[in-house]
């Protein structure tokens, strides 16, 4: 789970970083960090980050929901192809 997009789900503080690479030609590597939450945790607005002028702009979520639901947008696609295709 992207840290930035779940915690600028819900309080639009935070932001993904754009991916802006401009290739030079050049060799270049990457490390890629896979982390995974677990599915029973609850993520929700900080509570620095509401407050009645600003209450949170959405419920909070079990990791699992919203993993559920990336997964389910990403490749909904592929949902419906198998659905009629079998």
């Amino acid at each position: 789970m992207n840290d930035c997009d779940a915690c600028s789900c819900f309080v639009f503080v935070l932001r993904s970083t754009l991916h802006r690479v401009v290739g030079n030609g050049q060799d270049r590597y990457s490390i890629a960090f896979f982390i995974e939450p677990s599915h029973d945790c609850l993520v929700e607005c900080l509570p620095t980050c509401k407050s009645e002028k600003n209450p949170p702009k959405f419920p909070p979520i079990l990791c699992r929901t919203y993993l559920n639901q990336r997964y389910h947008d990403t490749h909904t696609d592929k949902i419906v192809y198998t659905e009629h295709n079998g």
